[in-house]
């Protein structure tokens, strides 16, 4: 195949840890298909995206409907906007069938002047992949994401799910829906024996499905390690997010998380005469559906008249290789972001991860890091102070453990290129 076209769908590049995603998918790629092979992610807000990462092509996603016609407007309102979801689904499927029987004029007078490229992209790809991440969780809805999956299967293509953490499905219609999509994918790769099982027990056997590293473990390290800081303060960056998607029905995990946090600065500063930066992956783009740094904001309105001086927010947008130097001037990073976590390994700083889904205990747990490790549902101030304190008082022999562990990881990043299906 002269030059292979593949198609990366449900990224939300915005978020730079899943732009650190793509970056490491796109160099996996090209290993696998060659440096001439065209990729194309399909993202809600893709016009952002590629202004922040001119470094690769997007195009609007297919799934949601991001501008609905007078129709889908009007079943919006009225509390349909899922029956329009599923009615433009059927539409855009046999618009494929016509478009695969050589009718692309009729299948046009099926799809709308903004769907039509994206559209084009599904049909001519070589090769889908959904991309890696944290996001086919019943935290979400996940009516979209199935819809896009029967489109991408309809297509006949190769489907591929990339490094993810995924599951369980309990309610029955994601259960059957996933179910007979990942019987039908070609691979799938996890992070992590849980998201293995959430498949295996929806009746998928597991002959397709591999256990690598995050795609965001194939960056670059910095090419240098900054200069030792001669008398000066202790630096620690504190990764933040909003926990409005993982309390249930505990309505104070927000309180609760925000007060820890705060005690955290207050006893760095306080006590190790830290200087307290609060820098994240989700922060500075306008267009994002949230910023970290203004979680941040709120968290620094809680702390004493004597340490907010010491403390500072950086609100400042950055790509995934921009930040990876970024967190490597720092001594140690508090990361509730799991992206924080792993763009701070590879600038070989140590971290506190703070665990708010499984994900992260999965993987702190496997490289041997659970003793760094803060869940957030018994994150109790004095345990998290007692557990800084700890922390900082090891961080000469937890920088060599990252540094004996970064090449491994990067290598088991990459060993996703073996399980990548040959194309025709």
């Amino acid at each position: 195949m002269s030059k292979p076209r593949i198609l990366i769908t449900n990224i939300a590049s915005l978020n730079t840890g899943d732009a650190a995603i793509l970056w490491g998918m796109q160099q996996m790629l090209r290993e696998r298909y060659g440096e001439h092979c065209r990729i194309t992610a399909l993202d809600r807000e893709a016009e952002a995206a590629q202004r922040c990462y001119p470094w690769a092509e997007f195009k609007p996603a297919l799934f949601p409907s991001l501008q609905p016609g007078p129709l889908g407007r009007w079943l919006s309102r009225m509390g349909y906007r899922h029956r329009y979801e599923r009615l433009r689904s059927r539409l855009l499927r046999l618009a494929l069938r016509l478009h695969r029987r050589g009718l692309p004029w009729l299948a046009r007078l099926l799809v709308s002047r903004e769907d039509w490229d994206s559209f084009n992209s599904y049909a001519e790809a070589d090769l889908i992949i959904s991309t890696g991440g944290t996001y086919l969780r019943e935290n979400y809805s996940l009516a979209s994401a199935i819809h896009g999956y029967e489109f991408a299967l309809a297509t006949g293509r190769p489907l591929v799910f990339f490094t993810q953490t995924l599951g369980p499905f309990r309610a029955p219609r994601n259960r059957q829906a996933f179910g007979k999509i990942f019987r039908q994918a070609r691979a799938i790769l996890v992070r992590d024996e849980p998201s293995r099982h959430h498949i295996t027990e929806l009746g998928v056997t597991d002959q397709h499905i591999h256990l690598c590293r995050d795609a965001a473990f194939a960056l670059p390290p910095p090419e240098a390690s900054p200069a030792p800081r001669a008398n000066s303060p202790l630096r620690i960056a504190i990764s933040v997010r909003s926990m409005s998607f993982f309390g249930g029905e505990d309505s104070t995990l927000q309180q609760r998380y925000e007060a820890a946090i705060a005690a955290l600065a207050e006893e760095a500063v306080r006590n190790h005469g830290a200087l307290v930066v609060f820098l994240s992956t989700c922060q500075g783009i306008p267009e994002y559906w949230t910023d970290d740094s203004r979680d941040a904001g709120l968290i620094v309105e809680q702390l004493s008249e004597a340490v907010r001086p010491h403390v500072q927010i950086d609100g400042q947008f950055r790509g995934p290789t921009e930040i990876v130097r970024a967190y490597a001037d720092f001594d140690l990073v508090i990361a509730t972001r799991m992206h924080a976590a792993i763009l701070s390994m590879v600038a070989g700083v140590p971290i506190l991860p703070i665990a708010y889904e499984f994900k992260q205990e999965e993987l702190f747990g496997q490289l041997g890091l659970a003793d760094v490790l803060l869940r957030v549902d018994q994150l109790q101030t004095e345990e998290a102070v007692q557990l800084l304190s700890n922390t900082l008082a090891r961080l000469p022999s937890l920088r060599q453990r990252i540094a004996q562990l970064r090449p491994g990881l990067a290598q088991e990043a990459r060993s996703a290129v073996a399980h990548l299906p040959d194309l025709g």
